[in-house]
């Protein structure tokens, strides 16, 4: 013999009615408005009015998606970019600075040595000029003459 056992047959007789008059309010599916069937707890779906449903407000639209680089990375860029546009600039400044205060000391050198050569000479122009002729005259055996001369 084999294990197997057959099943029972369905009960498929119609359900009894109820002995018992239902009672409550009369209410006509015109009047009722529309009905949603949803899934029930035992894996069959119920009837539902749609204005007893909760009501989940829509969605809002997604936001439009910036088109190019991230904003934030743009702020960030340019911070770096201005950063390194001040730092040459600064160096050129700087640069700029140094030729302007050598050119300055130059000319502060220049007449320095100006009024140097006028305080040397004494502010004469044209004054009297000497001039000495040293005159040196060797001969035999170690005799040698010098003369001086001033004119």
């Amino acid at each position: 013999m084999s294990d197997f056992m057959p099943r029972p047959a369905r009960d498929l007789t119609p359900p009894v009615p109820v002995s018992e008059p239902l009672t409550g309010p009369v209410e006509l599916a015109a009047e009722r408005g529309p009905v949603v069937y949803i899934p029930g707890a035992h894996g069959g779906f119920v009837a539902v009015r749609r204005e007893d449903l909760p009501t989940v407000p829509a969605p809002a639209p997604p936001a439009p998606v910036p088109a190019g680089i991230d904003p934030h990375a743009q702020r960030l860029g340019a911070r770096g970019l201005f950063a390194a546009g001040a730092g040459v600039g600064t160096y050129f400044a700087a640069q700029g600075l140094a030729v302007v205060l050598n050119h300055l000391v130059q000319g502060l050198i220049a007449a320095g040595v100006a009024v140097g050569v006028v305080l040397a000479t004494g502010g004469r122009r044209g004054g009297d000029t000497y001039v000495t002729n040293h005159h040196v005259t060797n001969r035999w055996f170690g005799r040698s003459t010098t003369n001086i001369r001033n004119h």
